[in-house]
C-alpha cells in the first residue's frame, strides 16, 4: 500500500481569489505610488504619470501573480502531511469482495427495478480504495466536494455528490469520523459536541459533499481522527458525471455488474 494521496481543491478559485484581492488593493497602490515617485524625479506631466502606472501595474501584478501560484504551490506541496494513511485502489471486480462491495453500493443509488442499474449506478464511482491508519495517523479537517470540480475533476467524473466508507474492522477508541461543523447527537456522539461516527466492523457510512446539481456544501468539512489502534476502511466516491479509467472502472469491469 502507498501513502495515501491528497488533492488540493479548490486550488483555481484560491489562484483567481487571490489574485483578484491584489489586482484591486496593493497592485494599484504600489503602482500609482512609483509611478507618482518617478514623474517627481523626471519633472514630468501628468500624461507621462498615467503611462507609469499603466507600466507599473502591469509589472507588479506579474510579479504578484508569480508569487501567489508560488504561494498555493507551496500550500498544495504541505497537504500530504495532512493524510498520513496508506491506501490502494481495487478496480478488479473479478475480487468477489470488490464485486459485492460495488453491487451493493450501486443500489443504494438504484431508483428502479431495472436489472443493468448497477452498472450504470457505478459508472459514476470512483474505484473503490482501500485505507489503513496505523496509530497515530489521521486526516485532517477537509472536503470531499471541490469548488473548482468543473475544472480541476473535469477528468475525474466533476463534482463529488456521494461519499460511501465502509468500516472494516472495530475500532475501540479513536479513529472517529468528525464533521466539525455539524453538531454532535447523544447516540453517536456522547463526549463530543460535533458530530461523530465511531467505527464498526459492517457499518457504512454515506454521506454528500455537494448536492445532486453539483453545489458544494461547507458544511460537510470532515476528519479522520487519530487512530488509537488499526483502523481499516473502504472508500467509494460516487461523481455526478461518468469516471473514465484510471479513476474510475473500466467498462469491461462494469459488465461484470450486469
Amino acid at each position: 500500500m502507498d501513502q495515501s494521496p491528497v488533492a488540493y481543491a479548490g486550488k483555481l478559485d484560491d489562484i483567481k481569489e487571490l489574485l483578484g484581492l491584489a489586482a484591486k488593493g496593493p497592485v494599484v497602490w504600489l503602482a500609482v505610488l512609483s509611478a507618482w515617485y518617478q514623474v517627481q524625479e523626471h519633472n514630468s506631466g501628468q500624461l507621462q504619470l498615467f503611462i507609469h502606472v499603466g507600466q507599473n501595474y502591469a509589472g507588479i501584478l506579474l510579479i504578484a501573480a508569480v508569487a501567489i501560484v508560488a504561494f498555493v504551490q507551496s500550500r498544495e506541496d504541505g497537504l500530504q502531511d495532512l493524510r498520513t494513511s496508506t491506501s490502494t485502489t481495487l478496480d478488479d471486480l473479478n475480487v468477489k469482495g470488490t464485486l459485492k462491495f460495488v453491487e451493493r453500493s450501486a443500489n443504494l443509488f438504484n431508483t428502479n427495478e431495472d436489472k443493468n442499474e448497477p452498472a450504470k449506478q457505478a459508472m459514476y464511482f470512483e474505484a473503490p480504495t482501500v485505507i489503513r491508519y496505523e496509530p497515530g495517523q489521521s486526516l485532517a479537517p477537509h472536503y470531499d466536494a471541490n469548488r473548482s470540480a468543473k475544472t480541476e475533476d473535469e477528468n475525474r467524473g466533476g463534482q463529488t455528490l456521494a461519499t460511501l466508507l465502509l468500516y472494516l474492522n472495530d475500532v475501540e477508541e479513536g479513529g472517529n469520523t468528525r464533521f466539525g461543523l455539524i453538531p454532535g447527537i447523544e447516540e453517536s456522539s456522547p463526549n463530543d459536541t460535533k458530530l461523530t461516527v465511531q467505527p464498526k466492523a459492517g457499518d457504512a457510512l454515506l454521506f454528500f459533499p455537494a448536492d445532486k446539481d453539483g453545489e458544494f456544501d461547507d458544511r460537510l468539512e470532515h476528519e479522520g481522527c487519530p487512530a488509537v489502534s488499526v483502523k481499516w476502511i473502504a472508500r467509494i466516491w460516487r461523481h455526478i458525471d461518468r469516471v473514465p479509467p484510471p479513476f474510475g472502472l473500466s467498462n469491461s469491469e462494469l459488465l461484470k455488474l450486469d
